[in-house]
């Protein structure tokens, strides 16, 4: 039979564990829900502020552009290709390559500067690698046709004052990949002279890995990573460089960042921006533009997985696991301690009906208590003493 001290030392543990347990849980997914949070934002605010450094690199593009078109030696350069003025050309041809070389040394953004001729032919271009310091002006025999080239088609067609931006990828000459490979994004503004009349195109390659390294290179091995993504979804950029340009203008193997992140929607279906939670990971997204409201780049993606971010909860789980121990040896000791201070009165009480109902009625019954346990020992006291007053009278 089980003693009234075991269970009443079980309830009281279970009495004090209880609300240790209950607060305990609370506070275990308010902690997680609070990292979850917290861990988001941090996300957010990187992929803003990887998202601004990229727009920086590319903010005074435009402005070059329209400087050099603007340029009192493209002025004349143009009419003297109206004219067709051989010598002319020479001398300022010679004059904007310089133009051109001081724009790639001082910007660093550049590998390549040129202008193409209404008919596709390049008159001017100059080539600059800034990982390996160098720039050169190509002579006449190295330079090529590029009637057919996407970019250039685009230019032809636009007014004066506008400028044309093409998608990210890796640059060919004479239709083969460069190697080693070289991301481009390339600027075009068509070059009018004599009123309306287009004499060529003028075209800025932007080197992409100014922007596409510090993308790559942020990201944290299992913990906080970052890929830029095109409209397709392919990579342009991730700590996955096997993964990267997977395009059919690119590489063409494939790969795109649902081999990053197998749950993410498809990247044309993101929005401008925003943040969700997809299998493991935690995702914010934002798309790139050359500038407000512009011409979208990419979309750049933030994620890390939730152990990354909830690895806090680990030191919790340890100290809570201790705290709940803790508890469970003091709970133990009061429990004990309340236990024998309730049932003692009850032993001695016992002890001495035993005593009475074997004849022993000598024996007071001292039981000092002020509650009920202490009116049942006086009852009984009561009780002995009228059995010894009945024995002797009879």
């Amino acid at each position: 039979m089980k003693s009234i001290r075991h269970r009443l030392e079980r309830a009281l543990m279970i009495a004090a564990l209880v609300p240790v347990l209950l607060i305990a849980i609370y506070v275990y997914f308010a902690t997680q829900n609070t990292l979850k949070d917290s861990g988001v934002r941090n996300i957010e605010q990187q992929v803003a502020l990887l998202a601004s450094s990229v727009q920086a690199t590319l903010k005074h593009v435009p402005g070059d552009l329209f400087y050099l078109r603007d340029s009192n030696s493209f002025h004349h350069y143009g009419r003297a290709l109206v004219i067709n003025d051989a010598a002319t050309l020479e001398k300022l041809g010679r004059n904007i390559a310089r133009d051109f070389l001081s724009i790639a040394k001082n910007r660093r953004i550049y590998n390549q500067l040129r202008f193409i001729d209404a008919n596709g032919q390049e008159r001017i271009r100059v080539e600059h690698d800034e990982s390996a310091g160098t720039s050169r002006i190509l002579q006449p025999e190295q330079l090529r046709d590029k009637k057919d080239s996407p970019y250039f088609i685009a230019a032809t067609e636009l007014s004066l004052g506008e400028f044309s931006i093409s998608e990210i990828n890796l640059n060919r000459e004479d239709g083969r990949l460069e190697e080693p490979a070289k991301p481009t994004i390339r600027y075009a503004t068509p070059v009018f002279a004599v009123g309306d009349r287009l004499v060529g195109v003028l075209i800025l390659n932007v080197d992409a890995n100014a922007f596409l390294q510090p993308i790559s290179t942020t990201s944290e091995p299992d913990g906080l990573t970052f890929a830029l993504v095109n409209d397709a979804g392919f990579l342009l950029s991730s700590p996955r460089k096997e993964l990267n340009w997977g395009g059919p203008d690119d590489f063409a193997h494939g790969f795109n960042v649902q081999d990053l992140l197998p749950t993410l929607p498809p990247a044309n279906t993101l929005s401008e921006q925003g943040s969700i939670e997809t299998g493991e990971q935690l995702v914010s997204y934002q798309t790139i533009r050359t500038a407000i409201s512009g011409q979208p780049i990419g979309q750049l993606i933030g994620f890390a997985p939730k152990s990354f971010i909830l690895q806090l909860l680990d030191s919790f789980l340890i100290v809570f696991v201790l705290f709940v121990a803790l508890a469970l040896v003091i709970a133990a000791i009061i429990a004990r301690l309340t236990s024998r201070t309730l049932t003692a009165p009850l032993i001695n009480l016992t002890e001495a009906a035993e005593k009475l109902s074997k004849g022993e009625i000598d024996t007071p019954i001292n039981v000092t208590s002020d509650d009920e346990i202490g009116s049942l020992a006086a009852a009984f006291e009561r009780l002995r003493s009228s059995i010894k007053l009945l024995m002797k009278l009879g």
